[in-house]
C-alpha cells in the first residue's frame, strides 16, 4: 500500500506507537522519500521487537521495495518470522540479505517458507563468504532455499517471456 507521507513519518510514527527510540541515522537515510525500493539497514541496530517491527512498517509502506538488506542485526527468530509474514505478502521485493545475523535452523526454515509462498523472491543470501558471518543455518536447509530461489527464478522468466 502506497503511502502519501513520506516513509520517515511512517517510521517515526511506528517508533512512537511501540514506544521505542527511532534510529538517528536510518531517520537520516530515509530523508523525504515517499515510496523506497532499497532499504539497506546493514551492520544497524533496530532495537529489539518494537524497533523491529517499526522497521517492517517501513516495509510495507514502501510497495516499490525490491532489496531489502538486513545483514549484521543479530536478528532473532522471532525477527525472521516477522519479517518473512510481511515479505510473503510484499509485491515487490525480490532480494534478501540477511548475512552475519547468527541464524539458526529455525530461521533457515523461515526462509525457505518465504522462498515457497513468495515466487517473486529470487534471492536470499544468508551465506556471503566473503566476509565473516555467523549464521549456521544447516547445508540441508540452504540447498532448499536455493532449489526454490531457482524455481521462482524459472517462473520469473516464464512470466517475462508471456505476451
Amino acid at each position: 500500500m502506497a503511502t502519501a507521507a513520506p516513509v520517515k513519518e511512517v517510521y517515526l510514527s511506528a517508533c512512537k506507537a511501540r514506544r521505542c527510540k527511532p534510529n538517528s541515522l536510518f531517520v537520516k537515510q530515509l530523508g523525504d522519500v515517499k515510496d523506497l525500493t532499497v532499504l539497506d539497514f546493514s551492520n544497524n541496530y533496530c532495537g529489539g521487537n518494537n524497533g523491529f517491527s517499526a522497521l517492517l512498517a517501513v516495509i510495507q509502506a514502501s510497495p516499490s521495495l525490491t532489496l531489502v538488506n538486513l545483514s549484521g542485526n543479530f536478528l532473532s527468530v522471532e525477527n525472521i518470522k516477522a519479517l518473512v509474514d510481511v515479505l510473503i505478502a510484499h509485491p515487490s521485493v525480490a532480494r534478501l540479505k540477511l548475512n552475519n545475523n547468527r541464524l539458526y535452523i529455525d530461521a533457515g526454515k523461515e526462509l525457505y517458507r518465504l522462498a515457497r509462498m513468495n515466487h517473486r523472491i529470487i534471492e536470499i543470501e544468508v551465506d556471503d563468504r566473503n566476509a565473516e558471518n555467523d549464521n549456521k543455518i544447516p547445508v540441508k536447509i540452504l540447498e532448499q532455499i536455493r532449489h526454490q530461489l531457482q524455481t521462482n527464478w524459472d517462473l520469473q522468466g516464464q512470466q517475462k517471456r508471456r505476451p
